[in-house]
C-alpha cells in the first residue's frame, strides 16, 4: 500500500499479501473487497489464492523504521488493511516473512488486527515468549456480541505489549462488554454505500465504560453513507487517545 493512509489511528498501513474472505457480519460491507473490485482483482474469491505484495512494498517498513529512528519517534503501522494476518489461507511463507520484517524494524509499532482470533496463538512466531515482541500490539475486531465477544476472550489469553479492540463497525449496544486486560479501544460507525447506522447511545455508553475503567479511546468516526458529513467530533472535540506509553499518549 502507499506511504500515506486514510486510517486515522495509524501512520502507515502495510499488507504482506492482498486477499481475504468473509467470515462474519463485520465483513458484509468490506471496504477492502470493494477496493479489490475497483482494481479489477478477484482476491476476495474463496477459490482465489491471495497475492503476495511486491518487493517494493516489502522494503517500505525498512524505510519507515530508518526515518522513525532518525526523528526519535515511533510510527504506528497497521497490518493489514487488505488482509487478515491470521488467515489460514495466507500465501506460503508470507507470515514468516512478515514476522522477520517486524523483528528488524524496532522503531515501528506494528498493530496486528484480526477477526480470526482463534488462530492468533498458532500464528505467533516461536520466539514470542511470555510477553510478546516489544513493538507489536495485538487487536481483534468487535462488531457485535455474538462474534466479537468470543474474540476478546481469545485475545485475553495472550500477552502482548498492547491489547486493543477495534469496535468498528459498531453494530449493537455493548454496554456489558468485558474490558479486562484491554489497553485501548477504537470506536467507529460503518461508512460508505449501504452503511449500517450506529446508534449514538451505543458509542457514548462504550466511551463512558472506557473512561470509568481508565482505558484510552480513539473515536474514529460516526460513519454513515457520507463519512465526511458524519465526521469524528464528539460534541465539540475529537477523542483521539493512545495507549499509555505510546507516542502522543493522552487521557
Amino acid at each position: 500500500m502507499a506511504d500515506q493512509t486514510n486510517i486515522s489511528w495509524c501512520d502507515h498501513t502495510f499488507n504482506a499479501w492482498w486477499g481475504c474472505t468473509q467470515i462474519a457480519p463485520g465483513c458484509d460491507n468490506c471496504y477492502a473487497k470493494a477496493l479489490d473490485v475497483r482494481f479489477k482483482g478477484d482476491y476476495w474469491n474463496p477459490k482465489q489464492e491471495p497475492r503476495v505484495t511486491s518487493y517494493s512494498n516489502w522494503i517500505k517498513p525498512l524505510r519507515w523504521d530508518a526515518k522513525a529512528k532518525k526523528e526519535g519517534r515511533r510510527y504506528r503501522v497497521f497490518c493489514g488493511s487488505m488482509m487478515d494476518w491470521c488467515d489460514k489461507d495466507a500465501p506460503p511463507d508470507a507470515l514468516d516473512r512478515l514476522w522477520s520484517t517486524i523483528k528488524v524494524t524496532p522503531n515501528l509499532d506494528w498493530l496486528l488486527l484480526t477477526k480470526r482470533a482463534s488462530r492468533i496463538r498458532m500464528s505467533l512466531p516461536d520466539d514470542w515468549g511470555w510477553n510478546g515482541y516489544n513493538n507489536v500490539w495485538l487487536g481483534v475486531s468487535v462488531e457485535d456480541k455474538k462474534h466479537g465477544y468470543p474474540r476478546i476472550d481469545e485475545l485475553g489469553d495472550i500477552s502482548s505489549r498492547v491489547s486493543f479492540l477495534s469496535v468498528e463497525p459498531m453494530l449493537c449496544d455493548m454496554s456489558d462488554i468485558d474490558l479486562g486486560g484491554i489497553d485501548w479501544v477504537i470506536i467507529g460507525g460503518e461508512s460508505g454505500p449501504g452503511a449500517r447506522p450506529m446508534n449514538p447511545d451505543w458509542a457514548y455508553d462504550l466511551m463512558n465504560t472506557c473512561r470509568y475503567k481508565g482505558i484510552p479511546v480513539w473515536f474514529k468516526q460516526w460513519g454513515g453513507t457520507n463519512r465526511e458529513k458524519g465526521g469524528s467530533f464528539v460534541g465539540l472535540r475529537e477523542i483521539k487517545q493512545l495507549p499509555r506509553g505510546a507516542k502522543g499518549y493522552e487521557n
